[in-house]
């Protein structure tokens, strides 16, 4: 039965050869030649999604579609197609080497095969054909090239769309955790505004009796530089952690930025009874980054000691900064419940969180990870249940 229906096959490839030049490899072929390759090939059936070819198994022949379509792959990784008129395999006898990618079909297909012996005679018979083989290289290397284009483009398109996506959560957890400061900062602020109103108060008083001397305004005016100072210091702190423009990495003051950070948070984490503690280097580190984002860092990780304190009988957060080689280290840790073995390695996997559901989005340390990484650092956790947690940040020391 196979027989008879390759018979009637090749006959109509005689009947009517000049489909045959559908292939430009028998361009220069003539009649007797080409029936003389008919009757020397396999004139093969497919349906649809069968396997043609393998890769990495033995070649000895290659295929013409004569009609149909196959996908080509390597690895399960399909990246190219081929239809009527194409032909493949020829590679793999031209170089002697393993087949380099799996064939298979994609719509019923009728394949001419042909064997290694039969390719060879082909070069044998006409000296066109590796000029013919080289056109169709040409074809295949140019559609292919349109198609990576194309990928590439939509790949860059797509690497946009997350690089938005990842600045709007970026933008988003800043602004959760602005909104949480600013109840806070604003009692802080209430303190030195307290002093400011009540020495000016004094001071138009005691003007309008004429009873201030030069020592009373020298004090005064100390008492308001320092109170004006605090308030400087807190709205420039904020302004600094609310700065969400991308700019270019600049000198960092690592003690300086861990220090603003703390103060920011200090009046809320007070009122919940959580100790802040802090034993940073004696010299003052530099590192190379956005001190924006290096304070969204911290505020993540003091954030989420708080939350792990909740039930804690002692609540301390405690940060430490030490220098180490070419490096500097920062650790902050908390005296709260602790990270399962269970969870550990998952800590850092976007999404992942141990929160009940509205209290957290599990987004926080897997943006901690890409901003550390971002300034080329690493980050890391050591945690025992009941007992506590410790975040490890490592940055190479700018001019180190």
């Amino acid at each position: 039965m196979g027989q008879r229906k390759k018979e009637v096959v090749v006959k109509k490839f005689l009947e009517d050869f000049t489909r045959l030049r559908l292939f430009n490899l028998f361009d220069n072929l003539s009649q007797d030649e080409l029936d003389r390759i008919a009757r020397n090939a396999e004139v093969l059936n497919f349906g649809t999604d069968e396997v043609v070819c393998i890769e990495e198994t033995t070649s000895e022949s290659m295929y013409f579609i004569y009609d149909g379509e196959v996908s080509i792959s390597q690895k399960g990784v399909a990246f190219a197609h081929l239809e009527s008129g194409d032909y493949f395999g020829e590679m793999s006898l031209i170089t002697g080497r393993m087949r380099n990618a799996t064939v298979t079909t994609l719509v019923p297909s009728v394949l001419f095969e042909i064997s290694a012996r039969v390719f060879d005679e082909l070069f044998e018979q006409s000296p066109t054909v590796m000029h013919n083989l080289l056109l169709t290289y040409d074809h295949r290397l140019r559609r292919h090239n349109d198609v990576v284009v194309g990928q590439f483009l939509r790949l860059k398109h797509q690497f946009k769309e997350l690089e938005d996506s990842h600045n709007r959560l970026l933008l988003s957890d800043k602004m959760a955790s602005i909104g949480l400061l600013t109840a806070g900062i604003a009692h802080e602020i209430n303190n030195p505004l307290f002093v400011v109103t009540g020495y000016l108060d004094l001071l138009n008083e005691n003007l309008q009796e004429g009873k201030i001397s030069i020592e009373e305004l020298t004090e005064i005016a100390e008492k308001l530089s320092t109170a004006s100072k605090s308030i400087v210091k807190l709205v420039s702190g904020l302004k600094t952690y609310a700065r969400i423009e991308k700019t270019d990495p600049i000198p960092i003051d690592l003690n300086a930025a861990i220090q603003g950070s703390l103060d920011l948070v200090s009046f809320l984490y007070k009122q919940e009874n959580i100790e802040l503690q802090n034993r940073l280097s004696n010299g003052s580190p530099m590192i190379l980054g956005n001190i924006g984002t290096l304070q969204q860092v911290l505020m993540n990780l003091f954030s989420n000691a708080k939350d792990a304190m909740e039930s804690s009988a002692v609540k301390v957060i405690s940060v430490d900064t030490r220098e180490e080689a070419d490096t500097v280290v920062i650790e902050v840790a908390d005296t709260g419940c602790g990270i399962g073995p269970d969870n550990i390695e998952r800590v850092f996997s976007r999404s992942f969180t141990t929160k009940p559901v509205g209290k957290g989005s599990g987004m926080g340390l897997d943006l901690v990870r890409k901003i550390v990484e971002e300034m080329n650092g690493s980050i890391g956790v050591e945690s025992e249940a009941s007992k506590g947690t410790v975040f490890r940040i490592v940055f190479p020391i700018f001019g180190a």
